[in-house]
């Protein structure tokens, strides 16, 4: 006889309140840091911590009352987009700064352009923290966080309406059909790999690599440590990715200022004309070769069977998490 519905999703509960619990302090902590503005790694923790949460919240979803959970899901995808927004411009600034830094292969009138851009960029990242800072003050206001905390420990307090489950028993068949999902998503954009012009799907491939990575960090506790290695090897594809897409985020903003200085009445300024062209030539040699490594990447991956290693493991999760592998005891 199958089990009631109520009493599987008290085990379930009781799995999420133990990766969740994890994961939303981070994302609490790293607001008063991004709020300050004065540590421009803040961005990007807060950003990972957002992006683990909202893989995290989805797949326990069920746990939370509807309402609540629509609630709590919108207000952590708002400020991921704007949190993104700012570690794009961040990325463009370091860059900038490197360049500068090192005057290696740019003429002055190329400097002087690359310090245009750079105060221009500083000028668009200043724009955006009071909206990132608004963000976090309205998760506050809302009381989004301490919403979330409350259903999460209360998730903790149940294992079934019976009492009699065990709070490490999961429905692994739930986890390998959400795990073998997200790897048909990635796999889907094979033919794209050898495309170097496809850079939407490129960025499609990012996201589809990243979601695959933090869905099995969420069931990682099921697994063994022979995930740990896969997990590994999927943020370095992830990392390919994201260098491309920051080359392609330059590309396309550079093109498009390009665009918009030269219908200026008095034309493009050319210092600025200069380091726009630097950085333009640079970024394509950039893409160029991280291009290059995705291929690499990609193929060893397929070669090695990665993916269908994936599935093998996914199908042989444990239903009961030992307290050594569960997500309260492991740092990922």
């Amino acid at each position: 006889m199958a089990r009631k519905y109520d009493e599987s999703k008290g085990e379930f509960c009781v799995y999420g309140a133990r990766y969740l619990s994890r994961v939303y302090p981070r994302f609490r902590d790293e607001m008063n840091w991004v709020r300050e503005g004065k540590d421009p790694e803040a961005i990007h923790r807060m950003r990972v911590a957002s992006r683990r949460l909202r893989a995290g919240l989805p797949v326990f979803a069920r746990c939370f009352p509807p309402r609540t959970y629509r609630k709590i899901s919108g207000g952590i995808r708002r400020i991921t987009k704007d949190l993104g927004d700012a570690r794009d411009l961040d990325v463009q600034i370091n860059y900038l700064e490197g360049i500068l830094a090192a005057h290696a292969g740019i003429d002055e009138q190329a400097t002087d352009g690359c310090t245009i851009l750079l105060s221009r960029i500083r000028a668009r990242r200043e724009a955006l923290q009071p909206k990132v800072i608004a963000d976090c003050m309205k998760l506050e206001k809302k009381g989004i966080i301490d919403l979330m905390e409350t259903n999460i420990r209360s998730w903790k307090k149940q294992s079934g309406p019976s009492k009699r489950a065990l709070p490490g028993v999961f429905p692994v068949r739930r986890a390998q059909k959400a795990i073998e999902r997200r790897i048909d998503t990635l796999e889907a954009y094979s033919p794209k790999v050898q495309d170097p012009g496809a850079v939407e799907a490129h960025h499609a491939m990012r996201i589809a690599a990243k979601k695959l990575r933090y869905l099995l960090e969420v069931y990682s506790s099921l697994y063994g440590k022979e995930l740990w290695v896969i997990l590994r090897r999927l943020k370095r594809l992830q990392e390919i990715l994201g260098n491309l897409h920051d080359c392609d985020v330059w590309i396309s903003d550079l093109l498009e200022a390009r665009v918009r200085e030269r219908k200026n009445p008095g034309g493009m300024d050319p210092a600025l004309a200069k380091g726009m062209a630097f950085v333009l030539r640079d970024r394509r040699k950039a893409r160029r070769d991280n291009y290059r490594l995705l291929k690499e990447e990609w193929k060893d991956l397929v070669d090695c069977g990665l993916f269908f290693r994936i599935r093998e493991i996914a199908g042989q999760g444990r239903e009961t998490v030992p307290p050594a592998l569960s997500p309260g005891n492991r740092k990922i």
